[in-house]
């Protein structure tokens, strides 16, 4: 008989983690002076008191986060509820199944490589993240069929998306929101293109895109030739599989060739409410909710279900969501209570202190640096975009970087650590999609990230000598 316990897998549950650093930042409510930032004049404020209102906030914080990121919350139950109804019209399966039996085997290295370059412009040059929810469980469908794991399909549409969001050319959440607040300071003439230096964020977004592809590839041909070698070999996925991969037997009926059609539709009216807008209405969040949940009605009665089968299915889709939903809203309880407690400022403020007297490169890292740590308090591109700005690029002009080399010191830093941060909803609603546990997920990326971070410093250098 053997004596020595079996040695179980470490699982980190993320409603335990975040929740967690709920706690801890509420706490430190009342260790840190609150304060005000406003164009990047800091005021220090009567400190918090220890009552329990203001400990209580630590419990608001979960309601409160769900209800300010709704949003995301409702597009995640709609999602899943409009994809049930699609996968029970068989629809997704044997569509899945046809382009695997039509593109894969030698094929398949090619459309991995084509979905991470898609991931990645849509991610840098438009700037969406959130955006990109309906799209993951069908690349996570198409990526086991091709037979490979569901870490590979995760790492697809994240490392895609976030990794061109770094580089960010035309990201008008983070270059734009920084430069806009540029030309109202003045450091920037006034209509100025916003873009400005967007040669050099295209070949960093270029780079990073390369790299992102290459690593990627790597893991999957290891995984594929020997699953066993797999960061997630012991996670069970027979539920995202296809019902099916008899190819032969599997044909796509008129109806759900009309349902693949009504969801491309759904996808590209999308990309064009929210990158144009439809009859001169810009489309938010709440738009591509409503245009799925179209989508999945029309699926419905395409292929003739009842209505209360139809009902009965985007419940079922819906509540099968529910907990990467919810992950969301007490991630966002991380910035809920630190804001309502009026310390994010303080924190800012202080912190960006640090960059005072340094050479032009050791300041350029240390923004780096300052931006990453933020990041996990504070997620969102535009919010440190607007709060960081008027700080930080004053202090680097006087440092001898330019407007330009801060902003694109500051991107690097928001951008690599959104894979890192598990305060970020949204990495863990691509995860959860893939049922990748958070702790694999590091084992894979961390590698990645210090490459990326290594890449930061380099061009971040080249920046420094061209006078960028």
């Amino acid at each position: 008989m053997n004596s020595k316990k079996e040695k179980k897998p470490l699982s980190i549950n993320p409603f335990v983690l975040i929740f967690g650093v709920v706690v801890f930042c509420g706490l430190m409510t009342f260790l840190v002076t609150p304060g005000t930032l406003k164009d990047g004049v800091y005021q220090a404020l009567p400190r918090n008191v220890f009552n329990f209102n203001n400990v209580f906030n630590i419990f608001r914080a979960i309601p409160y986060g769900i209800k300010d990121s709704a949003n995301i919350v409702i597009l995640i139950l709609t999602v899943g509820g409009a994809l049930e109804i699609f996968k029970r019209s068989g629809a997704i399966d044997n569509g899945i199944t046809q382009m695997v039996h039509r593109f894969g085997g030698s094929s398949r290295a090619m459309l991995l490589t084509i979905l991470i370059v898609v991931f990645s412009a849509v991610g840098g040059f438009l700037g969406w993240i959130e955006v990109l929810i309906p799209f993951v469980p069908l690349v996570v469908a198409v990526t086991l069929a091709l037979g490979y794991d569901s870490l590979t399909a995760v790492a697809v549409v994240t490392v895609g998306s976030m990794g061109g969001f770094i580089a960010g050319p035309t990201n008008l959440y983070t270059v734009g929101v920084a430069n806009g607040i540029l030309q109202q300071m003045g450091i920037l003439p006034q209509g100025s293109d916003l873009f400005v230096g967007l040669g050099l964020r295209v070949v960093v977004w270029a780079t990073i895109t390369v790299i992102s592809v290459i690593y990627i590839l790597v893991y999957a041909a290891k995984t594929h030739k020997n699953p066993e070698t797999s960061l997630v070999y012991d996670v069970d996925v027979k539920d995202l599989r296809l019902e099916t991969t008899d190819t032969e037997n599997t044909k796509l009926t008129l109806p759900q060739t009309c349902v693949l059609l009504t969801v491309l539709v759904a996808m590209i009216l999308t990309v064009i409410g929210m990158k144009y807008g439809i009859n001169g209405v810009k489309w938010v969040i709440d738009d591509v909710s409503a245009v799925f949940f179209l989508a999945g009605l029309a699926a419905g009665v395409i292929t003739r279900m009842k209505a209360g089968v139809i009902a009965d299915a985007f419940i079922a889709g819906a509540k099968g969501s529910i907990g990467g939903a919810l992950v969301v809203g007490v991630a966002r309880g991380v910035f809920w209570v630190m804001n309502t407690a009026n310390i994010n400022a303080t924190i800012i403020y202080n912190v960006t202190r640090l960059l005072e007297g340094l050479s032009p490169f050791v300041a350029a890292i240390f923004i780096i640096i300052i931006v990453s740590f933020i990041n996990g308090l504070i997620p969102s591109g535009s919010a440190k975009g607007a709060l960081l700005s008027p700080i930080i690029v004053p202090i680097a002009l006087s440092l001898g970087l330019t407007s330009q080399t801060a902003v694109l010191a500051y991107q690097f830093g928001d951008g690599i650590t959104n894979m890192f941060w598990f305060s970020y909803g949204t990495l863990l609603i691509f995860l959860n999609y893939g049922k990748v546990p958070l702790n694999k997920w590091y084992k894979f990326f961390v590698p990645l990230m210090l490459i990326f971070f290594v890449l930061a410093f380099v061009f971040l250098f080249i920046a420094i000598k061209i006078g960028y």
